[in-house]
């Protein structure tokens, strides 16, 4: 199958030309100009704008919640994410009840996955069960692809908690074996201080989470991760950063020279905290997620840091779960299941906020959405990027469009979305994967599915930082 993209402007992380791109066999073959191809199917993109397809360095697929219950919506939902621009989700796979991480892996690929998946896949690791048998396995992920392990700081006691002890053992077997070490970052006692001392006081609606997971507690648990890391030599990524005093540990670090990347979303971006003060429950709900969102200054600050490389990569953090599950914490705002969709809107925020309003430059969203998150998963350049050799992977975006975000516009997987009402400038046109077009016009066209796992290679964005 030959697919021929003519008269777009491409745009990479360090150039913008207008020129014609070809794909071959799923690879991009040709970029040039003027290219013909009598058998090609050929795309006209004058006047639009073609990105290399996203890479969602975060996303959470029917996965076990942070409780332990919760399930998130499912893989027969990952088409939100192409129809937002994004071609590859990076997702997490937890430890499955019983199983060790390797059968995890294989259970995740083989069973969860298997026929629903729309978009490509690259895997991180989680850890949420440590035994004796998790670090011999880390050598045993990364020949599998899987070069990148994440652990939860925060949610004492249950089993996600990853103490000391643990996320040290967890780094000097990592650093010596090449794989990148990924944190929530969120002090546990202070969460757990401040969570209970509120509820003791009968302060128990929605809004008390943003008041109970203070920006300290994520500043003190990102400083003690990255100092853990410079001493194992273990290359760190902070997922999930969302305030001024996190952020500045980062920045902090890596002037100094330490291996570490920070991620934020986009809802840290343009959502702050007041959603939460809705008395409507139903509404004040979709907004929990974890770490809480922020202020104004704080989206400001983390806008400022995407400029300056102090933080790096943008990642959705896509959690889509459904409003009964929600409900459960109707009395007690500790037991609403933390989580925002947002798969599909990565691209749609970072343009409409960010390049249209001046924040970014074309070629920054570009770095952020696709190609930094492919070189830290170790899956560059076969994606992220648009070069001769790399997948087929491209986004036609019409800058033209205008338009409102709705959960019926800008689906979710479940009933809701969090960018609800807002404006949304320029969309993902056309979605090329491997050269196949998967959506036209802004909408999915709903063929077979045909995501593939895509393996990643250790120490991905290490060497980079090396440099």
């Amino acid at each position: 199958m030959k697919t021929l993209v003519k008269n777009g402007t491409v745009v990479t992380s360090t150039n913008e030309f207008v020129a014609d791109i070809l794909i071959e066999n799923e690879k991009i073959a040709i970029i040039g100009q003027n290219i013909e191809v009598p058998d090609a199917k050929v795309i006209d993109a004058t006047g639009k704008y073609v990105l290399p397809g996203g890479v969602d360095n975060h996303s959470h697929f029917e996965a076990l919640n942070t409780d332990g219950v919760t399930t998130n919506a499912g893989y027969d939902t990952t088409w939100v994410a192409l129809k937002g621009g994004t071609t590859t989700i990076v997702d997490f796979c937890n430890n499955e009840p019983g199983m060790n991480l390797m059968d995890s892996l294989n259970y995740r690929l083989n069973v969860r996955a298997k026929g629903k998946l729309a978009p490509d896949m690259a895997l991180h690791t989680c850890c949420t069960d440590f035994t004796d048998e998790t670090l011999d396995e880390i050598p045993k992920m990364i020949e599998f692809g899987v070069p990148t392990m994440k652990l939860f700081l925060a949610y004492k006691p249950t089993p996600l908690y990853m103490d000391d002890f643990k996320l040290l053992s967890c780094m000097k077997k990592a650093a010596e074996h090449g794989m990148t070490m990924m944190v929530h970052a969120e002090n546990p006692d202070i969460l757990n201080y401040e969570r209970d001392t509120m509820a003791a006081k009968g302060c128990l609606e929605p809004k008390y989470h943003y008041m109970t997971r203070p920006p300290y507690g994520e500043a003190e648990s990102v400083s003690k991760s990255i100092r853990l890391a410079d001493a194992t030599g273990c290359p760190l990524c902070v997922v999930h950063v969302s305030c001024i005093e996190a952020a500045q540990v980062i920045q902090e670090a890596r002037a100094k020279g330490s291996l570490v990347i920070g991620e934020t979303c986009p809802h840290y971006l343009v959502l702050d905290k007041h959603k939460m003060d809705n008395p409507d429950f139903d509404q004040a709900c979709r907004w929990v997620c974890s770490p809480a969102l922020r202020d104004k200054e704080d989206q400001d600050y983390l806008w400022k840091c995407l400029n300056h490389d102090w933080i790096s990569i943008v990642g959705s953090d896509n959690s889509s779960i459904p409003l009964y599950q929600k409900h459960w914490g109707e009395h007690d705002f500790r037991a609403i299941p933390n989580g925002c969709p947002g798969a599909g809107d990565r691209l749609n925020v970072l343009w409409t906020y960010g390049v249209e309003k001046g924040r970014i430059t074309k070629q920054k969203l570009v770095d952020i959405y696709a190609t930094l998150p492919a070189k830290l998963n170790g899956i560059f350049p076969q994606k992220g990027t648009i070069d001769v050799g790399s997948d087929g992977d491209l986004v036609i975006l019409d800058p033209e469009y205008r338009g409102t975000i709705t959960v019926e516009t800008n689906p979710t997987g479940v009933e809701y979305n969090v960018f609800e009402g807002m404006e949304q400038i320029g969309r993902a046109d056309t979605v090329l994967l491997r050269g196949e077009v998967v959506v036209e016009g802004g909408e999915y066209l709903e063929k077979p599915v045909m995501g593939k796992f895509v393996p990643g290679k250790p120490y991905g964005l290490a060497y980079d930082l090396k440099k």
